[in-house]
């Protein structure tokens, strides 16, 4: 296996493409300053204060001061991932400022995907934080394979990858843009594969991993998806990661059954093969999760437990020693992170894994069942997991809105075997 490291340079020159210098259409002496909270009244972070094509971000606390606006009725508008939008004209006087406080609302809608008994593909929504779902799509419009991953960018539009349709010869990399009303099947001209995960930031750029060693990519909302990568150091990918959609983080087994992470520091155009040191033979990768530019964690079955990087992916240390087969992460912030897996178990860190809470899951409903995914709002108090017998071939989606010291038993219109659900906003 050939050995690569990033190049610490191009890591450099990434992060400097990405501070773009925006400029206002017009140029003033006036200033708009306020605070963003939610609805209990936090502080929000980060939110972007945008006037024409330039923007400010709010601070920890919330506060925000934006200078050098013309005077007159401005639109302003209101941004963060997870939350509804928020437009506001505001009058700016020359030369003075203006208060203008806004609350936003979080979003609440996700979906979940995976495969009924009959061999169907099932698609799943909801609106209220994942206490009730509805289905989706027909029999005419999802195929009759198992469905692997969703990613809900927003209200409106979300990813499915699945498993290839035999049937009709195709790949499957199922889109929709009006929040599921109704999906089309993006794959194209794509040789035959099986899909196992996809992520996007933005609805516009996305990326996909197969079961094989391939990793695609589109640029233009899934209406064309290319190759951007055939690995000759990872027979079989897993999981895909980007916190940023420029930094992009793919995992998966080499032939031998070790462990390999590939690092992109430009959105899939050139590629870092990192090994991980960290675990060891026979432990499979199933997830990569991405906190911030710097910091990713990975988590697999063989008891690999949670091993996490620093440094962008180049060493990795193991950070909390769980037994057992883990399936998936989730994170709210940097230091909040959960991840579950089999014999029920859902594990919770809010210190990034220096201590953990150990919560079961599945004992009543389902004993020996598996905890296959799991999705939190950006409050980080409620949530979602998906719960599967121990064959697999049954289950119930559990919600949360407490961050998880009790959980309820979600409605949904059937029992069927759920791979994956993910709330708009998060970072699975």
């Amino acid at each position: 296996m050939r050995m690569r490291t990033i190049n610490s340079a191009a890591v450099a020159v990434t992060l400097a493409l990405a501070v773009v210098s925006c400029h206002l259409p017009e140029s003033g002496s006036g200033t708009l300053q306020g605070r963003v909270t939610d609805a209990s009244g936090l502080g929000l972070a980060s939110v972007a204060v945008i006037y024409g094509d330039s923007a400010v971000y709010t601070a920890e606390t919330g506060t925000y001061i934006y200078e050098g606006l013309p005077d007159g009725l401005q639109g302003v508008r209101f941004s963060l991932d997870g939350y509804y939008g928020v437009v506001r004209q505001v009058s700016i006087p020359d030369g003075g400022s203006v208060t203008c406080d806004v609350t936003m609302d979080i979003l609440t809608s996700g979906w979940a995907v995976g495969m009924e008994d009959s061999g169907y593909g099932t698609i799943l929504r909801t609106l209220d934080a994942g206490m009730t779902w509805v289905r989706q799509g027909s029999t005419g419009t999802i195929p009759a394979v198992n469905l692997n991953d969703v990613c809900a960018v927003d209200d409106s539009v979300c990813w499915v990858v699945g498993d290839a349709d035999t049937v009709n010869n195709v790949s499957v990399i199922l889109h929709t843009e009006d929040g599921g009303a109704t999906w089309g099947n993006q794959a194209g001209t794509l040789p035959l594969m099986n899909i196992r995960a996809v992520m996007s930031r933005d609805g516009v750029n996305a990326w996909a991993v197969a079961d094989s060693c391939l990793i695609l990519r589109t640029t233009d909302g899934g209406d064309s998806w290319e190759i951007c990568r055939t690995s000759s150091d990872v027979v079989r990918f897993t999981a895909v990661t980007t916190p940023d959609g420029v930094n992009v983080w793919c995992c998966g087994t080499d032939e031998a059954g070790g462990t390999v992470v590939e690092y992109s520091p430009d959105a899939g155009t050139t590629w870092n093969v990192l090994p991980v040191a960290a675990a060891y033979s026979g432990q499979v990768p199933e997830d990569i999760l991405a906190v911030d530019s710097g910091t990713v964690y990975l988590t697999g079955s063989g008891a690999m437990g949670v091993l996490r990087s620093t440094d962008w992916g180049s060493s990795w240390a193991a950070v909390s020693m769980i037994p057992g087969d883990m399936s998936a992460m989730d994170a709210c912030g940097e230091e909040t992170v959960w991840v579950c897996g089999d014999r029920g178990m859902l594990y919770r860190t809010g210190d990034g894994f220096y201590t953990r809470r150990d919560v079961t899951l599945a004992a009543d409903s389902y004993p020996g069942g598996t905890v296959s995914s799991v999705s939190f709002l950006r409050d980080a108090l409620r949530g979602a997991v998906a719960v599967k017998s121990s064959t697999g071939a049954t289950g119930t989606i559990l919600y949360t809105t407490d961050g998880g010291d009790v959980w309820n038993v979600s409605s949904v219109p059937f029992s069927f075997s759920i791979e994956a659900l993910d709330f708009v906003g998060g970072n699975n």
